[in-house]
């Protein structure tokens, strides 16, 4: 009998990475956002399930897309077999080709099915398997992010992970699967390890009734329990069977009459599963990838022992996969769902929905959401869907109205993009009306469009209905109200990212009022106001003011240096490092940031004149070369200098 290529594999394996391949780099090329290289990760949509159900609140960012993915993969598993990991696993294609490159090159190594070593091995999975389910579930965060090597690669180590985990894991990728067969699949993998789980399916089943029970109980984190049951027993019943007993519904049979046992199909086997001493491939490493129908020389395999099933599974996990984006874009879920107060007693509650929130992305930033919304009176509930960066607020009519949650999610916002040219004492004030304008991030994309009109030196928000919007431009550049319309009225905001390049961001603001002001803004008016929230940085230290505080017993001197830059976000996230190093020193008692009279931003910093002069200041504070700094937690740690000064200050 001649042999059949495999063609329905090859297809979808490639034909998969080709499509990711080509996601990412729409994305980062012609998209409109960033690709989301975890839109379709069953192993999250897994992970977010379970958080949903023991937390109530969806892992990261996840949505009922990733989980209709994962659910769909466990419902494959249990009725075929580990269909995701045969045709569709990005992992498992290149670690299955690494393997080939090896063999070829006489680089690889057998490690045998059923040895101690392949025993002892395919525990770690089920360790990994424990820790991202127990992080996750502890927190609502995706805990495999931090080492994934699909994750790691699609995002250029630009995403949530831990560097050194994720270079570990793409060696043990890489390397692992060439020079062992199917290494990272095997040994590796927790999706795997869940998979081999769900093959088991009646244990599977008896353990979700475990943790039911535990809950009836009241035992205090049943999950946990489980968890871990479900991944020891998992582990010794693939060690000592090495074989699913009821499921998958669905394995290749082996005709006994035809077989003549040449073993060609272990050779042809990812696995190297030994099919030809096996009536029914049960092995608990069986994908139903066909590599052995297709090889078998005496037509002696066949997919449910029937030809017309050669092409089932690959059919199989397409449908699947067609299934759960359809299932996934028909159901939501919310990332979180809290309610507070007196929701149950409150009448006539009413819910507001908005739409287009892009600082509501994660489940981090759906909590601090939900913090804000806390602290507004007569809100008692917030659900966040970051999928679509919507909210779902429910308010009490009596206590608040729509129009006082949008000013409470509103972030006025004052922002410069550059100095007024030299010479130019005084600048024109337009007045704006914008609708779209919700939240911070909308100012950041606001501002990236207003920064590319020459002309405008800065722009101020503050909320009304529509936003007002205060422009300060530059006298001799005139600004027409067609243009400002045409510039506010794009569809896609650009961005520049980190390490070059520009992303586009969807936004939809729209100019509804245009008035030219005949007053103009003084120069130094402007650099003040523009400065003002730089200029909050400032602090007294109240330990020391209250040791050093008598000026009398104390005189105190103010030392100024430039700190140029000190305006920029990245600068002032990092500013408190370098206050709460200042507070921990004797006789230090305040720092300020000040703008000077040559319009150069400074720190002034005010000291005991008996214990520190300008040399001295200069030297062990300016430029000390580790920053002790005390956290809330009142741990005390040394950091690196965050910033430097490169020009010396004096007292003034």
């Amino acid at each position: 009998m001649k042999k059949q290529k495999n063609w329905m594999k090859n297809l979808l394996q490639w034909g998969s990475l080709a499509a990711i391949a080509g996601f990412i780099l729409y994305g980062l090329t012609l998209g409109a956002t960033p690709a989301d290289v975890e839109a379709y990760c069953p192993f999250g949509g897994l992970q977010a399930l379970g958080s949903y159900l023991v937390r109530g609140s969806l892992a990261c960012s996840m949505s009922m897309l990733q989980i209709m993915m994962g659910i769909l993969l466990a419902v494959g598993v249990i009725l075929f077999s580990k269909l995701f990991c045969g045709y569709l696993c990005p992992l498992g294609t290149v670690g299955e080709w690494l393997g080939k490159g090896g063999k070829k090159l006489k680089m690889h190594y057998d490690i045998t099915t059923g040895s101690i070593t392949d025993r002892i091995l395919r525990a770690i999975k089920y360790i990994l398997l424990f820790i991202i389910f127990y992080m996750t579930l502890s927190s609502s965060e995706l805990f495999c992010k931090n080492f994934d090597p699909y994750y790691a690669v699609a995002t250029g180590f630009k995403g949530e992970l831990t560097a050194w985990m994720a270079s570990i894991s793409i060696v043990l990728l890489f390397l692992g699967s060439f020079f062992v067969k199917m290494f990272w699949c095997k040994y590796i993998c927790p999706l795997g390890a869940l998979s081999n789980i769900f093959k088991f399916t009646i244990t599977f089943v008896g353990i979700l009734i475990l943790m039911w029970i535990l809950g009836l109980l009241g035992i205090a984190n049943a999950w946990v329990w489980a968890l871990a049951i479900a991944c020891i027993v998992g582990y010794l019943w693939e060690i000592i069977y090495l074989r699913s007993r009821v499921f998958p519904l669905l394995t290749i049979v082996r005709d006994e009459e035809s077989c003549n046992g040449c073993g060609i199909c272990q050779h042809k086997c990812p696995y190297a599963i030994n099919v030809k001493d096996l009536k029914q491939v049960r092995h608990i490493d069986c994908t139903l990838c066909g590599n052995c129908v297709s090889a078998c020389p005496k037509g002696s395999l066949q997919v449910g022992g029937k030809p017309a099933l050669r092409w089932l599974p690959g059919i199989l996990a397409v449908i699947l996969f067609g299934l759960a984006i359809w299932l996934g874009s028909s159901w939501e879920l919310p990332t979180i769902d809290e309610k507070w107060g007196e929701y149950e007693q409150v009448e006539g509650m009413q819910t507001y929905e908005i739409e287009g929130l892009t600082s509501v992305k994660c489940f981090g930033s759906s909590k601090a959401f939900s913090a804000k919304m806390q602290k507004v009176p007569g809100v008692y509930g917030v659900k966040t869907f970051v999928s679509r960066h919507a909210v779902v607020i429910s308010y009490d009519p009596k206590v608040t109205s729509e129009q006082k949650i949008d000013e409470a999610i509103f972030t006025p916002t004052r922002m410069k993009f550059t100095d007024p040219a030299a010479g130019v004492d005084s600048l024109t004030v337009i007045r704006l009306g914008v609708e779209g304008l919700h939240d911070k991030m909308d100012m950041v994309y606001f501002g990236a469009i207003l920064r590319n009109i020459d002309g405008i030196c800065g722009f101020d928000a503050q909320y009304g209905c529509p936003v007002a919007v205060t422009l300060y431009t530059s006298p001799e550049i005139e600004i027409p109200e067609k243009m400002l319309r045409d510039s506010i009225g794009v569809k896609e905001a650009r961005m520049l990212v980190h390490g070059g390049g520009t992303r586009l961001i969807p936004v939809n603001y729209k100019l509804m009022s245009y008035e030219p002001d005949n007053q103009k803004i003084a120069r130094r008016e402007f650099l003040d106001l523009m400065f003002e929230s730089t200029r909050a940085l400032s602090a007294p230290f109240k330990h020391n003011n209250e040791k050093f505080g008598d000026d009398t017993a104390y005189p105190k001197g103010v030392y100024e240096v430039e700190c140029r830059g000190i305006e920029k976000p990245l600068m002032k996230r990092m500013f408190p490092y370098f206050r709460g190093f200042l507070s921990l020193k004797e006789g230090i008692t305040r720092l300020d940031v000040a703008l000077n009279e040559e319009e150069v931003p400074v720190l002034r910093i005010t000291y005991v004149k008996s214990m520190w002069d300008d040399a001295k200041i200069w030297n062990d504070l300016l430029n000390a070369k580790v920053w002790t700094v005390q956290y809330n937690d009142g741990t005390f740690k040394d950091e690196e200098p965050k910033f430097g000064f490169p020009t010396e200050g004096h007292s003034i």
